[in-house]
């Protein structure tokens, strides 16, 4: 039998307090209302122990649950002191609102963290183009200390120059620090300072309290600005030293990993600059000296008047219409070089572009101090002006699209093992609900991770198309919470859907991108907020309404429509907007390869954009897919792997370099009745070849191995000493190794990394089935 709680023990406690008064009126008297009084004080004793025991604890558990449910996270019941079931319940309440409000404050710190360091790429991104385009150096210093000071929320930041003769460092630039100190403010370089020892260390130094530090002197410009917490690091490079980037603060500051690598990071962006500014001195020097030039070449006074030029000059000064090479100097060329040279620090070199005639001229002014004059050539760099800016511009996004491409290729690896196996846990029967919410977390976790290394492959144009039936319902409802988060909380999303719509055969990350890239051009098109629209509508072009879309054709189409309410475009630059590095943003703020982008995936998925915009109110894009037959389910929802497999009791030869990889292939086949070899490359699955070909049906093999035999040069060698062997590539890389005739002939399958659990398993069914 049960025994009693404490909770129980109170209530008979209280009815059998309450009704032995009346039990004894009745053992000692005979009056016939005695038994309507033990029931009526058994009855109030109830109702009392009830409302003591039992309703005033519900009722705060109730409030607390519902201030935990509004988004309360530090709601406590109070209750942790009672004893009893409900005490019980109170603090098993008080700890799980704890861990849920431990987590939430661990999920948003997360976040900040995150969007501190793409805050601090966006930084470093900036001032590396502003070193690549801009040769003024003071100027990207004071630009770097602005945004330093910004980014880790700083009182005082600054770029100490080493000067000649390594004994001392100025104050260059800087932010926060008195009006005296900045090009003023010298230090001894002396490696007993904070600033001497990390230049002459070469590694970042953090001093958290200055004020108690007794490993250094203090310097001269921290006391006289109370700092109290500060980090250094050099700014060097290719053997030579150029000063130290420091970042203080009047306050006790911890600085973060995250924020040092920051540091580092811009030091390194100086200290690039810093040397491409004085080799370019050096080769300026050697231009001054430069007497016979092909290319067309002047000789000024200071005022301006030209005392020679050769012949080039003067076949270029009729080239664009004019007679004499005074007509083709820049405006007002007397006040700029007699201002460039009368400075206290003229620059070696004055650079000028002017436009004569729509053609464009580059000039190139060298000082000559002792003789009074100016070296002037100029080059005409109309045709080729635009062609060097893209392929500079081209050149330097290969690079970035490789490494992109790179870190697919590691990360698919990752993601297929996590996904295969989480699809062996959610496969199993019996599983508790508890374990299998977690594995389907990991695994849609893995599946967003997957979406975003095909979008890295895809900047990097080394992606394959993967077209399947798509709801784009689906696909922007997944997408709606990163949009909005995207777009800041100033810009509203409006996401309109009609109740039925057709499916498209599309890629779903390249579809992701293009609904990305508008939605980033939305944002950046309304600075003070706004609204964004994404709406879908079926369409259906006939011959006569031909007329209204001039990109399209007859036939059924899903329109994927993006409205915002921003600036808006004029007709000149929505005549532009598809090519290939235009942008009408600010240098560093765009690549101009967005609707570039936008426009080539259409191209692939066989539809078209159209652009609808008036200045000041507003853009819309309509985006146009080939629609199919077959209708999109009502409601979006994510896909499970799936838990009935196909099995098999064949023999695979499983071919991969990645051990971990290799173990999970074994294990999802294995359990499925196949009897698996495995090669860890492709000379090791040649010698397992030659011992078992008789009974090996299938090679699932990797693309890229190492020891010289990719999987393309493995599969060619078994299909020709065995041409009905089946095989299977897998690869989250690259198609350029390999020879799409082998898959159109039938010998072999593709099957992208990462692929699931469900996906492996089917493909190798499906491969072993065909005829």
């Amino acid at each position: 039998m049960t025994n009693f709680s404490s909770l129980r023990a109170r209530l008979v406690g209280t009815v059998f307090l309450a009704i032995a008064p009346a039990w004894a009126l009745m053992y000692y008297t005979d009056l016939p209302w005695t038994g309507f009084a033990v029931g009526l004080a058994a009855l109030g004793a109830a109702w009392f122990g009830g409302e003591r025991f039992i309703l005033k604890q519900v009722r705060v558990l109730s409030l607390a649950a519902s201030r935990l449910a509004a988004g309360d996270f530090s709601s406590r019941t109070g209750l942790n002191k009672e004893s009893g079931e409900l005490g019980d319940l109170a603090r098993s309440f008080d700890l799980m609102a704890t861990t849920v409000e431990q987590r939430v404050k661990e999920r948003e710190q997360a976040e900040r963290t995150l969007l501190n360091r793409s805050f601090q790429q966006t930084v470093i991104g900036a001032l590396g183009q502003f070193a690549m385009v801009s040769n003024d150096i003071s100027a990207l210093l004071n630009q770097a200390v602005m945004l330093v000071a910004q980014t880790i929320e700083v009182e005082y930041c600054g770029v100490l120059e080493l000067q000649p003769g390594g004994q001392t460092l100025l104050l260059r630039a800087g932010v926060g620090w008195r009006d005296d100190s900045v090009g003023k403010a010298a230090m001894p370089m002396d490696p007993r300072t904070e600033f001497g020892y990390t230049l002459q260390a070469g590694e970042p130094l953090i001093l958290e309290d200055m004020p108690n530090e007794k490993r250094f002197r203090p310097s001269s410009l921290l006391l006289e600005h109370n700092v109290v917490s500060g980090v250094s690091v050099a700014v060097a490079g290719q053997g030579r030293s150029f000063g130290v980037l420091c970042a203080c603060s009047a306050a006790y500051k911890k600085f973060t990993e995250d924020e040092v690598h920051f540091l580092f990071s811009v030091a390194t962006v100086l200290a690039m600059a810093a040397e491409r500014n004085r080799a370019q001195g050096e080769l300026q020097k050697l231009a001054a000296f430069v007497q016979l030039n092909p290319n067309p070449a002047m000789e000024l006074k200071a005022d301006g008047e030209i005392t020679y030029f050769n012949e080039a000059a003067m076949a270029l000064t009729k080239e664009v219409g004019c007679s004499h090479p005074v007509e083709i100097l820049p405006p007002n060329i007397q006040s700029v070089l007699q201002s460039w040279l009368s400075s206290l620090m003229p620059q070696p070199l004055l650079r000028l572009e002017t436009c004569v005639e729509g053609r464009r001229l580059a000039w190139s002014f060298h000082a000559v101090p002792d003789r009074n004059l100016v070296h002037c050539y100029v080059e005409n760099i109309t045709e080729r002006l635009e062609l060097e800016a893209q392929l500079r511009q081209s050149q330097k996004m290969d690079s970035v699209g490789q490494l992109a491409a790179g870190v697919a290729h590691d990360f698919n690896n990752m993601l297929t093992i996590i996904q295969g196996h989480t699809g062996l846990m959610i496969a199993r029967e019996g599983l508790p609900p508890e374990t299998l919410d977690s594995a389907q977390a990991i695994y849609f976790a893995a599946e967003r991770a997957a979406g975003l290394t095909r979008q890295l492959l895809m900047f990097s144009r080394k992606s394959v198309m993967q077209a399947e039936p798509l709801d784009l319902r689906k696909v922007v409802f997944q997408m709606s919470k990163m949009v909005q988060r995207l777009l800041g909380e100033t810009i509203t999303l409006d996401f309109r859907s009609p109740a039925e719509l057709a499916l498209v055969q599309a890629d779903a990350g390249m579809v992701e991108q293009i609904i990305l890239n508008l939605a980033v051009n939305a944002r950046d098109a309304m600075p003070k907020g706004g609204q964004l629209i994404i709406a879908m509508e079926p369409l259906r072009i006939d011959q006569p309404s031909l007329a209204r879309h001039p990109q399209g054709r007859v036939g059924s189409f899903i329109c994927l429509r993006v409205t915002d309410t921003g600036c808006g475009m004029d007709q000149a630059t929505m005549a532009r907007i598809f090519e290939p590095f235009f942008t009408t943003k600010e240098v560093g703020k765009g690549t101009g390869l967005g609707l570039a982008t936008v426009y080539g995936i259409m191209k692939q998925h066989e539809g078209w954009i159209e652009v609808t915009s008036e200045v000041g109110k507003g853009s819309t894009f309509n985006v146009f897919f080939p629609a199919k037959d077959e209708l999109a389910s009502d409601s979006p929802k994510e896909n499970l792997p799936a838990t009935t497999l196909r099995r098999g009791d064949e023999t695979i030869l499983i071919v991969e370099d990645e051990p971990i990889l290799r173990d999970m292939a074994h294990l999802i086949l294995q359990d499925c009745g196949y009897t698996i070899l495995e090669a860890s490359s492709g000379v090791d699955a040649l010698h397992i070849w030659e011992d078992n070909k008789e009974s090996i049906d299938l090679v699932l093999t990797d693309m890229v191995m190492p020891e010289g035999i990719s999987g393309m040069d493995l599969a060619q060698r078994l299909h020709s000493i065995k041409p009905d062997l089946k095989i299977i590539f897998a690869s989250g890389y690259s198609m350029e190794e390999f020879d799409p005739g082998f898959i159109r002939n039938g010998h072999a399958s593709f099957i992208n990394k990462p692929y699931t659990h469900s996906a492996l398993v089917n493909a190798v069914r499906d491969c072993l089935d065909r005829n």
